[in-house]
């Protein structure tokens, strides 16, 4: 009997669970060790703080995981031993035939600790969405600033995905026109990532809806009692209500194992997600994989593409089925106002620069995010 065990329950852990429950035998043992026992797509979150639809109905417990054939222990992971296949937990050390980690990525603590949860916080965080949602009722009037404050960032489309939801609610609640939404990012486009293209539909979508731009302006300090923020620039913008996007930053304990790089990333294989050590596999956010012009969006739909590759991968090092490898391609679903959504995406791996294309914002397109969403879902926790 062999045993996997898994680092990590978000969209690279729950996909590669998956895939190896049906690609191993029943008798050998899949294990996932999370710290969080539920999991919900991160734009849950906006729909909720936006009054699209509640947190709850787009998400999960962990815990239903069993009944896939998954054994699930909530605990942290403390070490990883990637020479013995191995990792400690709080809840005891797990040794393994092949280790996958999936741990993604934390937020910078230095920006957190400038976020004080009741006019500055944290858009990504779903424990600040009770903060911003009562943020969101009392701010009638006044500023209320998006601001990036390093890179790399998760999904790089959610801060314009955010500016532009809040903007429909303000008009839906007849505020719009004494509320001012801005957007700061320190990248010189709104979406440099996906191209010129995506960048300037982004910028077009937020000029016609009055939405201020920052390109090339890195939120630097934030000062929660004069309500004011400081940008790399030099300049000083005051707000009423502050959103802002910590960078990310390896979780701990990957920063502190064998597997990281200079950077404290993982650095894989981009076709394989091997790592350095034998029967050692990352994918998503704790990695970094590079492409022609910069690195991989951290971003679900890769972590999920990758983990299905990592998964084949484990299965053919254990004697089941052939390896995969993984092309580059993936996508993602950049929100707009009315239920409509344009999907980014082509080939990353390709030469000289990725090959990316922009579909026009649709409501089809916006049908296939809830498609994406409900088979991710069904097949990871069942009907």
């Amino acid at each position: 009997m062999a045993r996997v065990v898994i680092l990590g329950g978000g969209f690279g852990g729950l996909s590669a669970a998956t895939q190896l429950r049906g690609l191993l035998d029943r008798t050998d043992e899949v294990v996932l060790v999370a710290r969080d026992d539920a999991f919900a797509m991160g734009w849950t979150k906006l729909w909720d703080l936006t009054g699209i639809r509640s947190l709850a109905e787009g998400s999960r417990s962990l815990r239903t995981l069993a009944d896939r054939g998954v054994r699930f222990v909530q605990a942290e992971v403390t070490a990883i031993d990637p020479q013995a296949c191995a990792a400690d937990t709080a809840a005891g050390r797990f040794e393994a035939d092949a280790l996958l980690v999936a741990l993604g990525a934390g937020d910078h603590p230095d920006h957190v600790s400038q976020l004080d949860g009741q006019c500055a916080h944290n858009l990504y965080s779903f424990q600040a969405l009770h903060g911003m949602k009562a943020a969101l009722e009392r701010l009638t009037a006044g500023r209320l600033l998006l601001g990036v404050m390093g890179q790399p960032i998760k999904c790089p489309p959610a801060p314009f995905e955010a500016a532009l939801a809040l903007d429909e609610h303000f008009r839906a609640r007849g505020l719009r026109e004494h509320v001012e939404l801005e957007v700061a990012t320190p990248s010189p486009g709104a979406l440099p990532v996906a191209g010129p293209q995506a960048s300037r539909m982004i910028a077009d979508a937020l000029a016609e809806r009055g939405i201020g731009l920052r390109t090339e302006h890195r939120l630097e300090q934030v000062d929660t009692a004069a309500r004011s923020a400081r940008f790399d620039t030099g300049e000083v913008v005051e707000f009423s209500q502050l959103f802002a996007i910590p960078a990310n930053v390896p979780p701990p304990v990957v920063a502190a194992s064998g597997l990281a790089g200079a950077g404290g990333w993982i650095e894989p294989d981009p076709t394989t997600l091997r790592t350095a050590y034998e029967r050692v596999y990352a994918v998503g956010d704790c990695t970094t994989v590079p492409t022609a012009t910069a690195a991989l969006p951290k971003a679900g739909v890769f972590a999920d593409a990758e983990a299905r590759v990592a998964a084949r991968n484990i299965a053919a090092d254990l004697g089941y089925g052939q390896p995969a490898a993984f092309d580059g391609h993936g996508h993602c679903f950049l929100e707009f106002p009315g239920r409509k959504v344009a999907r980014v995406g082509g080939d990353f791996f390709a030469q000289p620069e990725p090959a990316v294309s922009l579909d026009a914002p649709s409501a089809e397109a916006f049908e296939a995010k809830l498609a994406f969403e409900r088979e991710r879902l069904t097949a990871w926790f069942g009907g």
